[in-house]
């Protein structure tokens, strides 16, 4: 009778060497992973290591065989599309391997006692190590486990093409419409909903970060937008032939959790958004609005990499529009000098006021009344009457990114007024009423403001109750800020007087009020925009 020790030594080795592995025979040591959605011809990497693809008959997925005995990632990749990653994990039993132990019960009839009574019990052991053995060379092999998902399904977004030349374009603005509270989402453990995710708590965003983020993805893309935002004494803004703007008002987030038990669990972040979209031209006119999704997943827990993700997928979807790429496609060939003066608006044809009589005691009070308050959402401003037909003008600041403004006249008249035309850059706007006969300035084409001279500034002060206030200082000197010639002058201006007027004694223009020097110890430096800049500014054609 052979030893214990020999026969399980033997069975073990027979067992490997016959491979009574049944999983590994079944099943073999890898797990075909179906790919489903991503774009034909992709490039699949398994742990950085480029593997072979087999299409799937009747559909545009396809397989490849991923070793199961430890983590895989997958990377996909192709040409014009967002690269996808993700980390498949062996943690599944394979039922295959309990095969192993079928030998084991088979040989329990072959225990048997000879006429002394002693017991034979060597089938019974060799089960045990062949069983032993397969068992063995299924766990050494990897074949005893399956991976977590036996189908991806990568998010691949096609990328906007790259353009060579474009029109300049910047992002304005982004406006997340949620509030602190609103339900997202869930978080999920297996497939039980364990709790309910609220923005702001679970996740929070800025939107000064999203519109940086577009900005820098517009120039990734070959987009040519200006290097810095357009800015002046008091403002900040873009100076861009065309604006972008979004609005999100819908964001579903949900996070999974593949156990109870955080140390062994695995995340997935999903997140999908909603955003609309708007390219403006220089006169606030939408050229083109859309509302594009975007979607994304990250395998981690929580977070705003899903969130941001998804948004610039949506910016992506919007920026493969026919309509958007035709708006901002530059002609070949274009010059520098062409290209510049392409970018500029076509003029807007305004009538010419009538230049006021100077020389009365009365002027600047007449002038006063070519002052209006300019009221927006977030407060108010001033701004100066320049045709006699309904153009306003006032400072780029005053209005920010709204279209639509309130404004009120010195007679106490109340109209709408609507944004058609805005340099950042110069800080000023163009606001257009649907009101005739009113009393306005004369955009001066020269400039008659004299060093040391009086000069009085009209405007809405701190309140909307101080409209068309006066109050009188002199020209200080002609200041170059930031490439810009600016008035300066030490005449009172406060918060509200911005857009007013800067008016000689005789009442005629001299400037548009946008910038005071604010600080301890610094008291009367005020500026003023030269009124003969306007008209070049804002493209304006005076007509008589």
């Amino acid at each position: 009778m052979k030893k214990p020790s020999t026969i399980i030594l033997n069975g073990s080795i027979m067992g490997a060497m016959l491979l009574q592995s049944c999983a590994t025979i079944i099943a073999t040591p890898y797990q075909s992973v179906r790919v489903t959605g991503a774009p034909a011809g992709s490039t699949v990497y398994i742990n950085d290591k480029e593997v072979k693809t087999k299409p799937i008959a009747g559909s545009n997925d396809f397989k490849v065989r991923v070793r199961r005995k430890k983590n895989a990632e997958i990377k996909i990749k192709h040409d014009g599309y967002k690269d996808h990653s993700e980390v498949l994990y062996p943690e599944k039993s394979n039922g295959l391997t309990y095969l192993n132990w079928v030998p084991v019960l088979g040989t329990f009839k072959g225990v048997s006692t000879d006429e002394n009574g002693n017991v034979n019990s060597n089938p019974l052991i060799y089960g045990w190590a062949v069983g032993l053995g397969g068992y063995c060379v299924d766990a050494i092999l990897g074949s005893g486990k399956k991976f977590t998902k036996s189908e991806i399904k990568p998010v691949m977004p096609a990328l906007p093409k790259a353009m060579a030349s474009s029109q300049t374009i910047q992002c304005g603005m982004v406006n997340v419409r949620l509030k602190g509270g609103d339900k997202m989402g869930n978080f999920i453990v297996g497939k039980d909903n364990t709790d309910i995710l609220y923005f702001g708590k679970t996740l929070d965003v800025d939107a000064d970060h999203l519109k940086g983020n577009v900005n820098s993805l517009l120039k990734d893309l070959g987009y040519a937008v200006p290097s810095s935002e357009g800015k002046s004494v008091f403002s900040t803004g873009s100076n861009s032939r065309y604006t972008l703007q979004g609005e999100m008002r819908d964001v579903k987030y949900d996070i999974y959790a593949s156990h109870i038990y955080e140390y062994r669990a695995h995340y997935e972040t999903r997140c999908a958004v909603e955003v609309t979209w708007k390219l403006q031209n220089q006169n606030r006119q939408t050229i083109f609005e859309h509302k594009d999704g975007g979607s994304s997943v990250k395998f981690e827990k929580g977070g705003s990499a899903a969130f941001e993700d998804a948004f610039e997928n949506s910016l992506y979807a919007f920026l493969s529009n026919k309509e958007v790429t035709t708006a901002l496609a530059k002609p070949a060939g274009t010059s520098p000098a062409a290209a510049a003066e392409a970018d500029k608006p076509a003029a807007i044809a305004v009538h010419r006021a009538v230049l006021p009589k100077a020389t009365t005691t009365t002027s600047v009070s007449l002038a006063a009344k070519s002052v209006v308050i300019v009221e927006t959402t977030d407060g108010h401003g001033s701004g100066c009457i320049i045709s006699n037909d309904g153009y306003i003008v006032t400072n780029a600041h005053v209005v920010g990114e709204e279209a639509d403004v309130k404004v009120l006249m010195a007679d106490g008249l109340e109209a709408k007024g609507r944004v058609v035309r805005v340099n950042a850059e110069m800080d000023l706007a163009l606001i257009k009423i649907n009101t005739d006969g009113l009393t306005a300035f004369q955009l001066p084409t020269t400039s008659s403001a004299e060093i040391g001279a009086d000069v009085f500034a009209i405007g809405t002060p701190a309140d909307k109750e101080l409209g068309q206030s006066i109050t009188k200082g002199i020209i200080s000197g002609r200041r170059k800020i930031e490439g810009h010639t600016l008035l300066q002058t030490d005449v009172s201006i406060n918060g509200g007087n911005s857009g007013g007027a800067l008016v000689s004694h005789g009442g005629q223009l001299l400037g548009i009020v946008n910038a005071k020097l604010v600080g301890r110890g610094i008291e009367g430096i005020g500026f003023a925009i030269p009124a003969e800049q306007v008209a070049d500014a804002l493209q304006l054609k005076f007509i008589d």
